[in-house]
Order: structure tokens, then sequence, then C-alpha cells
């Protein structure tokens, strides 16, 4: 199997996918071949328990509380299933990132993401909003054009109580990217660059926000495209139109633009010290480079998407330099 240059940051990978990943792929196969046959071993046990306890309840007491069990089984019969589909990325991650990384050069990967980026500090630099679990996924490290960086994809969820029945419902606070990029000239002072709602709700935002940087003064910046979509606020405003000019606002909301699944509406950002954080949303999952059920050779067609992605931090920084 040949992989393909399509994109610039892939030229010369198709020796290395010779050299490193395509040697890999028939034992890949057989792995993915065993997963996917456990997964619907798995998923078989599971829904047969749910059968037995489900007819003999619809024997012994109702035929529809019977059928309603043998349902409710789909729920974790799938739960089952789909942690094989996991297990198969997590091989093909271990498998393919390091050559990855090491082609690109001064980049490290962690799919666990474990005991990596500060979701918890994101949040008290106002990118997000409170939270009660952080899922981490994806952790890169590196460093380009001199500027290092960390990425990681994240979801962020909170657990409220529903007022009719003891359960609990999840909501989704935040979906997508979270970054810290390492500013050239420290920050003068705590900046957030938020989303422009709107004067009356922009106050409800400051109002209810968990953390204190939407309450910070706002500055005006006097630049009209900027902040049709944003407001900015610092910790101490004197200094801070000097530290942001014109140019580099426009570079922020072309970021927003081209970056974020949402546009400006799903961008927010902050500085402090030599700190440059950055949310992103996105639903669309990140360095994704197999699936379970398509055969081991789709991985090199699914590695263009793999370098688009891994593109990204570069772009982003394009933009910081100017």
């Amino acid at each position: 199997m040949q992989f393909i240059e399509k994109s610039p940051i892939e030229t010369g990978f198709a020796e290395v996918f010779a050299q490193r990943v395509a040697p890999e792929l028939d034992a890949l196969e057989a792995k993915r071949a065993e997963l996917l046959k456990a997964g619907w071993r798995n998923f078989g046990i599971t829904m047969a328990v749910g059968a037995v306890i489900g007819g003999a309840l619809a024997i012994w007491s109702d035929l529809v509380i019977g059928i309603i069990v043998v349902v409710f089984f789909l729920i974790p019969a799938f739960a089952i299933r789909s942690s094989q589909s996991k297990k198969w990325s997590g091989e093909v991650a271990e498998k393919v990132m390091p050559a990855v990384c090491d082609f690109l050069g001064d980049v490290q990967y962690d799919r666990k993401a474990a005991n990596s980026f500060s979701a918890t500090q994101a949040k008290e630099m106002g990118l997000v909003r409170g939270f009660d679990h952080a899922k981490l996924e994806d952790h890169m490290t590196g460093t380009w054009r001199g500027t290092g960086f960390e990425m990681v994809e994240a979801k962020l969820t909170t657990r409220s109580k529903s007022n009719s029945n003891s359960s609990s419902n999840e909501n989704t606070v935040f979906q997508g990217l979270l970054f810290r990029i390492t500013l050239p000239h420290p920050a003068p002072t705590r900046i957030l660059i938020a989303r422009n709602f709107g004067r009356t709700l922009n106050k409800l935002a400051g109002f209810f926000s968990s953390d204190k940087t939407r309450g910070m003064p706002r500055v005006e910046t006097g630049h009209t495209e900027f902040e049709k979509d944003f407001e900015l606020h610092a910790q101490s405003p004197e200094g801070v139109l000097n530290y942001l000019p014109p140019a580099f606002l426009d570079n922020l909301t072309a970021i927003g633009k081209a970056e974020s699944e949402g546009g400006t509406s799903g961008m927010v950002a902050a500085f402090e010290g030599t700190d440059f954080w950055l949310a992103l949303s996105r639903t669309k999952p990140f360095l994704e480079m197999a699936k379970i059920n398509e055969p081991v050779d789709a991985i090199a067609e699914e590695l263009h998407g793999v370098f688009d992605d891994m593109a990204l931090i570069r772009r982003i920084i394009d933009r910081l330099h100017g």
C-alpha cells in the first residue's frame, strides 16, 4: 500500500509510511478483526441476558415490561461494543502517531491525555464555563516557528438532577479544542477576548459567569469588525491596545472564522503572562484515523485528515505571528 502525498505538510511522508506504517498493517488488520469479533460477541451475550430476563418477566409478570427490559439492554450492549472501537483507535494511534510526530519534528502526542492539559485553568481564564467532568484526549505538545504550544481535544460536562426523579442529566458546556501557546512578549495584564452577545446578554454573561474574567473592565478597541463578534476585557486596561494593535485583532478574528466550526461565535481567547489561551468549538472528531468497521487499508486515506488536524496549530501560530 502506498501513501499519496496531497498537502504541503505531507511532503516526504510517503517514504516514512512505506518504512514504518505499511509493515504494521497486516498485524493491525488482524487486531481489527479480533476486536470486531469480540465486540459483536459481547453484544450478543448482553442481549441474550436481556432476552432471558425480559422473557421471564413477560411470562411471569407483564409482556410490556418484558419488552421494555429487552430494549433497555440495548444501551449497555451498544456501549460494550463501542468500547472495542475505542480500543481499535488506540491500537492504530499507538502504531501510526509516533511515525507522524517524528516526521513533523518536535511534536509529542499522548492519546489518553492523562494529567496533561489543565481544563480547570482554562475555566479560570474564562475560556469555558464551569464543569463537573472533563474528558480530554489527543494531547499534543511541541514547537512551531520557535513558539511552544500544547493542545487537547476536550468535552466538558455538568450534571444536573431532574426535579421529577432522582436521575441526573448530563449537559455539555464545551466540546472542541483547547490551546495554550507561548507568547514572545508577556501580556501587560490578564486579557479576555469574549464573544459579543449584545449589551444586555453580555451583562448577564458576566453576572452568571463562574469565573471573574468577564467582570473585568471592558476595553473599547475602536475596531468595528472585531467588535461585531467579540468584546475585550482586561484586568488593567492601560496599555492593552498597544499590546493588541488592529492588525493583531484582525488575525484573531480570522482564526475564529477559519478554524472554529461555529465561526467567530465558537472562539474565546485569553492572555496572561507568557500564555495565550484559545478555545475553538468543534464536534467533528479530532485526529481520527481508523474506524473499526473499515478495513485497515483505509488508514492511508484517513491520514490526510490527521495531517490537516496537525496543521491546525501551525495555521494558528502563523496567524499570530502575522
